[in-house]
């Protein structure tokens, strides 16, 4: 998926830096999974700043994302 809006590019590089500092990489702006390795990501990290970073995005988004990031919540939740 292209990301052209600028604001989503932002976010996208927030997360990415968050990313490196605790996993070490960040996914690529050009991979074409982006968004489905944000929310693995999302299931991941333990860092809620980062999750909750992502969890902007995904609303920033919109559907489909928003409501693949509801899943997760769901499904992990304790």
């Amino acid at each position: 998926m292209d990301i052209h809006d600028k604001t989503i590019v932002e976010k996208v590089n927030i997360i990415r830096k968050r990313l490196r500092d605790e996993h070490g990489d960040a996914p690529s702006l050009r991979d074409p999974k982006l968004f489905e390795v944000m929310l693995d990501y999302w299931v991941s990290s333990k860092d809620a700043i980062t999750k909750s970073q992502i969890r902007q995005l995904m609303e920033m988004l919109g559907e489909p994302w928003e409501s693949r990031h509801l899943k997760l919540v769901d499904k992990h939740s304790i």
